[in-house]
């Protein structure tokens, strides 16, 4: 019988006897409402998981935490009586609780910690056959959960294992980077001038991929981001975000061209807010690295700033409520770019068993070819560049496309295998991730019978006929066959473009496939103004599509596509165009126009940019003029894109028509469309614009979006 209960049979004996005692005294020994203990006081755990520990007991007033070794296991507190324990690397280590009690009394409580390797700081070796035929291990850990209770590792399902084809993600996702978080992987990516901005893409399979969140909505109130007074921001925006999870928290950094370098962190990916933090200063392309406590940045290759957070107002009135990022100390560069490579940027960075890593995008000096070079040392504050090694771990091409893949970076599965993903150039539909075996402990023999070892070095590859590790070392090699994965192949297929009938609540935001170019003008949008249509209404004049506002976007997906849209265009003004657009290098839309009488037709045109940056200057070239228009009537119109897939064929789009949504009219000129650094920067998208050249005021409803792909 606990105390509790004690203390009420006594208060009840108490009344009993009431009417024949005049006065009973119950007494309870002093500390016993006051005793205070750990719920665990000892713990075996794996590298890389957490646990959550508590201290239990009455006229508690504070706790302290603290570890007896931070880098075996790391503690840190969680509310008011709880703690959050990480296990780092092998070893043993106490956790103490110093609990200030009511009064002056202090108590100190203990556990106990042995941390066992993990799959998260050791490095693991890819079977030299193929994962395919390899016995599932008994996983000892789930790996790093976002909540605080371990998740149960799946068993594997050897009939239904993830095949992965090249390109495995066939759409423009540049710039990627990614994380596992439990048996759950999120992945960044570039989106520059696009809002809401650096998406948060999930898989369980690494090959299917949704997105699930944005890590922000607009960055800038200014007119470059607006598309006011004739700027803009194509080609800015963010650039090459890195994702990390710490201690609990998620963390996104990226540089933003011409503005400044971010930081924002939340504790629920998928669902949660996020908090941002700012500097007038620039990290190119950043990687994050913690390690033993403290945060750094790696930038522009191998140079290395730690940082901090700090909830002070960021130094910029155009940002709302953000904290600043802080340097701590100087910059330090690690080692200089070596002479060997002229491209060299794009470092992910990564601490795994003994060794600091740095994975670095490179091309030969002599030569433009897409390079995976990664450079390892055991030390890093202190190191010297003579202690970094390097080596190449991938150079060489997929068997359907003939360039190089390179800038990504590596991550591991639950069940202890490796995986990198990195990226190719794919001319007009973009920057295509793809995915590579990775084996730590590769060696082969060549034909000299000279032997060739590879111990810790994350060399990528595939598997070949013979289920031989393969490692592609040359500009010359292709990997020849599909990847077999050994994780459970997801039941979700990719969401990263979708349909959309436009049917919302007041309130809702859109679907996550969509993003406006540039801020949106939120006073001349509406979906629920004509319920079931996507209105755009003109707020102002312009002259082109490239500053037409509340454009909504959506990728386009190889090797072939089709966008699909249907408006009503009987609220235009004279000097209005309406429609779906295909932007790439240069632009092409199919649509209507409505002309200075007020007639409206039926259209095709085109336009470019000029050598710098799209300019609000010439307007629309008008290729072909089509039927007339009258009242409410429906407009159905159609682009259907063919992207090269290592043919000699020109990435192309052509514009169709129709009245009646069954019979299509081809109109116009075809659109040869390719990848340029000089418009968007970024691989073709489909866009629905509205915009005016001679009066504000004319609106269009857009009655739905829909797409597939075409093989």
């Amino acid at each position: 019988m606990d105390l509790k209960k004690k203390l009420q049979k006594a208060v009840a004996g108490i009344s009993i006897c009431a009417m024949a005692l005049s006065l009973i005294v119950v007494t309870v020994p002093a500390d016993a409402a006051g005793k205070v203990k750990l719920n665990k006081t000892k713990l075996n755990m794996a590298a890389g998981n957490k646990k959550t520990i508590k201290v239990v007991g009455k006229k508690i007033k504070s706790i302290k935490w603290k570890s007896t070794k931070t880098k075996v296991a790391s503690v840190k507190k969680k509310g008011s009586n709880k703690a959050v324990i990480t296990a780092k690397k092998k070893g043993s280590a106490v956790i103490k609780a110093t609990v200030a009690m009511s009064g002056a009394s202090k108590k100190t409580l203990k556990c106990k910690v042995k941390v066992t390797p993990g799959d998260i700081n050791q490095p693991a070796p890819v079977p030299t056959t193929p994962v395919v035929n390899e016995p599932v291990p008994s996983p000892t850990n789930s790996g790093p959960t976002a909540e605080p209770t371990e998740t149960p590792v799946p068993s594997l399902d050897m009939n239904n294992l993830t095949v992965a084809e090249y390109p495995t993600v066939f759409s423009d996702v540049p710039d990627c980077d990614f994380i596992r978080v439990g048996g759950n992987y999120y992945m960044v990516s570039t989106t520059m001038n696009m809002c809401p901005g650096a998406p948060i893409m999930k898989s369980t399979d690494l090959v299917h991929w949704e997105i699930v969140n944005y890590v922000y909505d607009t960055l800038f109130d200014d007119d470059a981001n607006n598309l006011e007074n004739g700027k803009q921001v194509y080609g800015n925006g963010s650039w090459a975000a890195a994702i990390r999870y710490y201690e609990g928290k998620f963390y996104v950094i990226f540089n933003s061209n011409g503005y400044g370098f971010f930081v924002f962190t939340t504790d629920d990916i998928e669902n949660g807010e996020w908090n941002g933090y700012f500097i007038k200063d620039s990290f190119h392309d950043p990687a994050l690295l913690f390690d033993d406590g403290h945060m750094y940045v790696i930038y522009a290759g191998s140079s290395l700033q730690e940082i901090a957070l700090s909830e002070e107002a960021a130094d910029d009135s155009r940002l709302f409520n953000m904290g600043t990022v802080e340097k701590v100390g100087d910059r330090k560069v690690l080692f200089p770019q070596p002479s060997t490579w002229g491209l060299w940027e794009g470092v992910h960075a990564y601490k795994i068993g003994d060794y600091y890593y740095l994975m670095i995008i490179a091309s030969p000096s002599t030569g433009w070819f897409r390079t995976e070079v990664c450079y390892r040392s055991k030390k890093l504050l202190d190191s010297e560049p003579s202690d970094w090694e390097e080596q190449i771990v991938f150079q060489g091409s997929t068997y359907e496309y003939g360039t190089g893949i390179a800038q990504g970076g590596i991550v591991d599965t639950i069940y202890g295998d490796w995986y990198g993903i990195l990226f190719q150039d794919h001319d007009a539909v973009g920057r295509i991730p793809s995915i590579l075996a990775v084996n730590w402990d590769y060696s082969y023999t060549d034909d000299q019978g000279e032997e060739h070892n590879y111990k810790d070095w994350p060399m990528m590859g595939y598997y070949n006929k013979n289920d031989e590790f393969v490692s592609c070392q040359s500009t010359a090699d292709k990997v020849t066959e599909p990847l077999t994965i050994r994780l459970n192949k997801s039941d979700k297929e990719n969401y990263i473009t979708g349909d959309d009938d436009f049917t919302y609540a007041e309130g809702d935001k859109l679907k996550l496939v969509w993003q406006w170019n540039h801020n949106p003008d939120n006073d001349n949008w509406s979906v629920t103004e004509n319920p079931g249509y996507y209105r755009i209404r003109n707020g102002r004049t312009c002259n082109n599509v490239w500053f037409a506002r509340n454009s909504l976007t959506q990728r386009t997906v190889g090797p072939g596509y089709v966008s699909e849209t249907s408006i009503i265009t009987s609220g235009m003004k004279p000097g209005d165009y309406a429609g779906l657009v295909a932007v790439g290098s240069d632009y092409g839309m199919v649509g209507v126009k409505c002309d200075t009488d007020g007639s409206r037709y039926v259209f095709q045109g085109s336009g470019s940019c000029n050598e710098n940056r799209p300019a609000n200057t010439d307007g629309i070239t008008e290729n072909e003029t089509a039927d007339k228009v009258d009242g409410d009537m429906p407009v159905y119109l159609k682009i259907e894109y063919h992207f090269n897939t290592g043919n000699t064929r020109a990435d192309t789009a052509d514009f169709y028509y129709s009245l009646d949504g069954q019979s299509w009219t081809k109109i116009g000129k075809q659109l040869k469309i390719g990848f340029s650094t000089k418009t968007t920067f970024m691989g073709t998208r489909t866009w629905l614009t509205n915009y005016a050249t001679s009066e504000a005021g004319g609106y269009v409803d857009f009655d739905y979006y829909k797409a597939a792909i075409l093989n």
